[in-house]
């Protein structure tokens, strides 16, 4: 795989660095002083780390169509890809697992294909959901800790237009949607909402206080404008 890539010289920057945009774009930012030479000497460096992220989102962007609700089908999950493994039979309690690197789901055969579509839907829902209240719960006290506040509570509701909500009252909610995405781009929702517990608005200390936590964080929201359309079941 060859790609080209855009050099940005900047003269108050120390060091290089590489960002791999969603559109697959690469950005090589350098100090103004950095050679050709050695900017061609790092990017050969970090090809295979280059190459590697442009295939992640490839893959996103491949997987990000009408889903057909069909064994070998690829779902999301904290940014890696899992395959789907409907299973014929009849359960007593009809629940998506995660197993052996695939997502298995049980549907009676002879099931009418808007019912299966429904029954496979109502499944992963459930176990993105249960996901979802977990780990995002799990970030959020870690974060929470490091910002020095405490939200009141956090919750996972269904939301159509937002990734999370900070309340007044301290009170956190978050699309569990958001389950879909990289480790990353779920960290900068968890940390977005959290500093709302200290400004409110989005002013520039609101950004500047984001960016103590996430220098990288206009990275993280661009991946997720590009891309969150596609999280999700």
């Amino acid at each position: 795989m060859s790609f080209a890539y855009q050099v940005i010289r900047r003269p108050r920057r120390k060091t290089a660095s590489i960002s791999v945009q969603p559109d697959c774009s690469v950005q090589i930012l350098v100090p103004s002083f950095l050679s050709d030479l050695k900017i061609e000497e790092l990017v050969q460096r970090k090809s295979g780390w280059i190459k590697n992220k442009i295939s992640q989102f490839e893959e996103i962007r491949r997987n990000s169509g009408a889903k057909q609700y069909v064994s070998g089908e690829c779902f999301t999950y904290l940014g890696r890809n899992y395959r789907l493994k409907v299973i014929p039979g009849v359960q007593e309690e009809y629940c998506a697992k995660l197993l052996h690197g695939r997502l298995h789901v049980y549907v009676p055969a002879g099931t009418d294909p808007e019912a299966h579509d429904q029954l496979v839907i109502r499944q992963l829902s459930a176990w993105y959901r249960q996901q979802a209240a977990v780990r995002l719960r799990e970030k959020t006290q870690r974060y929470a800790a490091r910002l020095l506040v405490a939200p009141v509570s956090v919750g996972i509701k269904e939301y159509r237009a937002r990734w999370g909500s900070c309340h007044s009252d301290g009170r956190i909610y978050y699309n569990w949607r958001i389950i879909a995405a990289p480790h990353s781009v779920i960290d900068y929702v968890v940390v977005h909402e959290l500093c709302h517990l200290v400004c409110p608005d989005h002013s520039p200390r609101f950004w500047n206080l984001l960016s103590t936590i996430l220098p990288d964080y206009a990275e993280r929201k661009v991946w997720l404008k590009v891309n969150g359309g596609g999280l999700g079941v």
